[in-house]
């Protein structure tokens, strides 16, 4: 894999591999195998399952376990789109959602300790910061639904850190700090993640089939 195709997908842009990108491959193609599934008409297009079984085959072994905010919030939002995926009556591999759970889990105990939360703006980025309040706002829907009894008591070890959510949310919606040079220079990204931060129903669920 590579991180970024140009726009036609003939060159690599970027050609490094980015630490979950198996894994949202491997997810998202669920997600796509389940809306086929789904349809009345069959779809012809790519094979779908060879894909599928080489993505799971690049991360089998990965750490997932990540201290950037951005990451981890990927985690945990990944962690939703595979229990809803389990709900809609899909079958990923159970142990992955537990392996989600306690990797985002992992990661947001080391970060909650970085004391970067308490930097100043021109020291923090802010779309990274609002993947993580995204990721939260996840986990707390995660938990909502959970039928799993073991999976619930993991998920309630993240309510000590919910109110890092509404921490970012406030900390970037200050005028002041949107006048630094972090959010200026990122400012089309920073505002689409905070519209998602604060909005995050219509990115988080899956349409029910």
């Amino acid at each position: 894999m590579v991180w970024k195709m140009s726009i036609d997908l003939t060159r690599a842009q970027v050609a490094s591999m980015g630490q979950h990108d198996p894994l949202d491959g491997y997810i998202t193609n669920l997600q796509l195998r389940s809306t086929i599934n789904s349809l009345p008409q069959p779809i012809i297009g790519p094979d779908l399952e060879v894909e599928t079984s080489r993505f799971a085959a690049m991360f089998k072994r990965d750490e997932w376990a990540s201290a950037d905010p951005l990451s981890l919030g990927g985690l945990m939002i990944d962690a939703y789109r595979v229990q809803q995926l389990m709900q809609q009556g899909s079958s990923p591999d159970a142990q992955l959602l537990d392996r989600l759970i306690s990797a985002s889990l992992s990661g947001l105990e080391h970060y909650a300790r970085s004391g970067e939360l308490q930097q100043p703006a021109r020291y923090r980025l802010a779309f990274r910061e609002f993947g993580l309040a995204i990721g939260l706002h996840a986990v707390e829907r995660m938990r909502q639904a959970v039928e799993d009894e073991t999976l619930r008591e993991k998920l309630w070890e993240f309510i000590r850190y919910m109110p890092l959510r509404e921490e970012i949310e406030a900390f970037w919606r200050d005028p002041a700090h949107q006048r630094s040079n972090t959010w200026t220079d990122h400012q089309e990204i920073n505002e689409v993640m905070l519209a998602t931060t604060l909005a995050p129903e219509g990115f988080l669920l899956l349409l029910p089939f």
